[in-house]
């Protein structure tokens, strides 16, 4: 493996981070205030997605510093040599995340889908790992845990910390 691939690598995701980073912001800048009807400013719909586009964009220009000066991660992995089973987990990551976004999001109660969404993902990530050491009983209980929990706590977070309305 040669030391400048990894520094590509670095350079081309930095990029493609900071313009989705920068894309996001102007987008939620552009959304509407609501001043006119005198709204509190920390309620505005852009705030959330702003911010964290803000966030995006300065962890892009970190990692294009960091491939402009040479100093690429010790463990960089040129992209087209990837180890085995890599292919797998990112399919199976695209396709579940699409499942959720596309699919349940909206056209199940939002306790159900984000629940299963999880509990599909934790046991289908864990199926893949070679170096899994759960049995399967303890694996589908602790993911059905998880599940359940972390469906509710973001539930909570986002209706009574962020005010916002999720379907179902």
């Amino acid at each position: 493996m040669t030391r400048a691939r990894p520094l590509i690598t670095d350079l081309l995701g930095g990029l493609v981070v900071t313009a989705i980073g920068v894309a996001g912001f102007v987008e939620s800048w552009r959304m509407p205030r609501f001043a006119e009807r005198h709204a509190d400013p920390f309620t505005v719909p852009g705030l959330t997605p702003g911010l964290l586009c803000a966030v995006l964009t300065v962890l892009g220009v970190a990692l294009i510093l960091r491939a402009m000066a040479g100093r690429g991660g010790a463990v960089a992995i040129p992209i087209l040599e990837w180890p085995a089973g890599s292919a797998q987990r990112m399919i199976f990551t695209i396709a579940s995340v699409f499942l959720y976004g596309f699919v349940l999001f909206g056209n199940v109660p939002f306790l159900i889908a984000t629940g299963a969404f999880i509990f599909i993902f934790t046991i289908g990530a864990e199926l893949l790992n070679a170096d899994r050491e759960l049995g399967l009983l303890p694996l589908g209980v602790g993911a059905l845990v998880l599940a359940i929990v972390a469906a509710f706590a973001i539930r909570f977070i986002f209706v009574s910390v962020f005010l916002v309305r999720l379907p179902g």
